[in-house]
């Protein structure tokens, strides 16, 4: 397990070399606890493989650019990244030993009404449907190599890159109708939780209830006890992702985990 966990960490510390500068970035990795077997299902590269993650990515509730463009096939890697260097927007990588991860942007630069500071907000809806989104496509592509057993899960907030004054991050909600933060706490370096999961969970109508412990870490950080997009039972709650409820529920009831008003 020790071998697996530092393998975790290996993948999100090597990424994060490769992220680009702008918005802190949401990074989840995973990495099985079995080894590929022969009998394994597993998912061919070039594009069949971006096909088969753009079939995940396209019932996403916002649009995604993740295998948009041709991978780079590397010997023991496929990439998805926007041309250019380092990567913007959204990077993946999987892994030809079943590990996996994605990476998206998130926050948009706000004056914090606290004291006027410049901050990142960060939806606190957004950081839970993009958990359970990169949760469910990287542990999809786990079961395909490895079968139906575990894996280890790592989530990171990672701050933004670039010159400059580092510019701290916040959660921000819609609770009481103005957008405005949430926590108590601003973060200038990288938020993270870790846990294990069970495949077959993740890939059922339990995956949010399985996604919710990893959001509820990264909450904890900025100083918020609870998710007010995921209850206790695992039900996305709606009419908390302000202005999006109906793409929620279309996402939701494509993907077969429960939600409600």
């Amino acid at each position: 397990m020790n071998e697996r966990h530092e393998h975790l960490g290996r993948l999100l510390t090597d990424a994060a070399t490769r992220l680009g500068p702008g918005p802190p970035w949401l990074v989840l990795g995973t990495v099985p606890l079995d080894r590929p077997t022969a009998g394994s299902d597993a998912v061919a590269g070039g594009d069949e493989l971006r096909r088969w993650v753009r079939r995940h990515v396209d019932v996403w509730p916002a649009p995604i650019g993740i295998a948009a463009e041709p991978p780079e096939l590397h010997p023991d890697r496929t990439v998805f990244t926007p041309p250019g260097r380092p990567a913007g927007t959204y990077y993946c990588e999987l892994h030809a030993t079943g590990s996996a991860l994605g990476a998206v942007q998130v926050g948009t630069l706000k004056e914090s009404p606290s004291d006027g500071g410049e901050v990142w907000a960060i939806g606190e809806g957004a950081l839970a449907w993009l958990t359970i989104a990169l949760l469910r496509l990287l542990t999809s592509y786990a079961a395909h190599a490895t079968g139906w057993g575990g894996a280890g899960v790592e989530a990171r907030i990672i701050p933004a890159a670039g010159e400059g004054p580092v510019v701290p991050m916040e959660v921000w909600n819609h609770d009481g109708g103005a957008y405005g933060r949430a926590g108590v706490r601003r973060l200038a370096t990288a938020g993270t939780a870790r846990r294990t999961v069970d495949l077959a969970s993740c890939l059922s109508p339990a995956l949010t209830a399985t996604a919710r412990p990893l959001v509820l870490d990264l909450l904890r950080r900025f100083g918020l006890s609870e998710s007010r997009h995921i209850d206790p039972a695992g039900v996305l709650r709606r009419s908390h992702f302000t202005g999006h409820d109906e793409l929620i529920r279309t996402w939701a009831d494509t993907i077969g985990v429960p939600s409600a008003p």
